[in-house]
């Protein structure tokens, strides 16, 4: 009995021996399988994740977290997949065109205001207003063109006036004005000093037209209200010439300093290039070249 009993014991201490042994020898193979399931390699040698880690990265590119589509770490997409997005494309082009339009006083300068050595034929100016209306582009935020239409009225001093009224034998006093206008090409240089306020300089130049005309006061009657006086032309002289400006301004982004609309003022230096009296014809009232002084107020995008 005893010798059954020891023989028991000993065939179970050499089966958990053995089960023992086998439990060590198969935790190399068990931590290699634990490997390839997270990381296994194909044909060629190189490593790719396991589904699992597929399924992570996948619900992070719809989520559009961190190393996904959305995120900051992911790959830049090859073949077409995905949305690029390139500098600058949320700008909108419209945002490139400038517009601007304007009005103000103008100021003669030298001979302008005066007339010119064969005065009173060659007729003086004195203080008016001035309109302007533009377009262009906008290169960048500081750079742009524009291309400007700009018209001058200035008045004739009535005492030029007067003096011609008398020595044409004239009983009336005459009336008169003095108008330029043009076309123009006139860059634009901003420099901002904060972010809604800054200044600007201009120069640009281009065709200049200038008309002067002398009117007097001639009866005109209808059904309704009887007869009155209006102005009447009795004396033109015109010219078309080149000429050139020089101004400075300031702005102010009254819409928000995001926006492209600005509010500005600005002076000019215009300067035409128009001939003076040639001391035969009489309708030729020019003075020679002309110097303005613009002063305008207006908005611009």
């Amino acid at each position: 009995m005893v010798e059954n009993c020891n023989s028991s014991r000993s065939l179970m201490r050499r089966i958990a021996m053995t089960v023992t042994a086998v439990a060590f020898a198969a935790m190399p193979f068990m931590a290699s399988a634990q490997s390839n399931a997270t990381a296994t390699t194909d044909d060629s040698g190189h490593a790719y994740s396991s589904s699992s880690d597929w399924k992570a990265i996948l619900n992070s590119d719809v989520d559009g977290g961190e190393g996904g589509v959305g995120g900051s770490n992911a790959p830049a997409p090859q073949y077409g997949g995905g949305y690029h997005r390139y500098p600058g494309s949320s700008n909108d082009r419209w945002s490139h065109i400038a517009i601007e339009a304007g009005a103000g006083f103008t100021a003669p300068l030298g001979n302008t205001t005066h007339g010119g050595p064969d005065y009173p034929l060659s007729i003086g100016e004195t203080y008016g207003y001035n309109i302007r209306a533009g377009g262009g582009w906008n290169f960048t935020k500081h750079f742009a063109t524009l291309i400007e239409y700009n018209f001058n009225r200035d008045k004739i001093p009535g005492s030029t006036l007067t003096e011609l009224a008398v020595g044409s034998g004239l009983d009336q006093p005459l009336g008169g004005n003095v108008n330029i206008w043009s076309f123009t090409i006139q860059p634009v240089w901003y420099q901002p000093l904060t972010k809604t306020f800054g200044g600007y300089v201009t120069g640009g130049g281009g065709f200049y037209r200038k008309v002067t005309n002398l009117t007097e006061q001639v009866a005109e009657c209808d059904y309704f209200y009887g007869c009155y006086g209006v102005p009447a032309t009795v004396a033109h002289s015109s010219s078309n010439q080149g000429g050139l400006n020089f101004g400075v301004g300031a702005y102010w982004k009254a819409f928000g300093p995001d926006s492209n609309g600005k509010l500005f003022a600005e002076v000019r230096y215009t300067w035409v290039n128009s001939p003076t009296y040639n001391g035969v014809d009489a309708n030729n009232f020019n003075s020679g070249t002309s110097s303005l002084l613009p002063v305008t107020f207006g908005v611009r995008f």
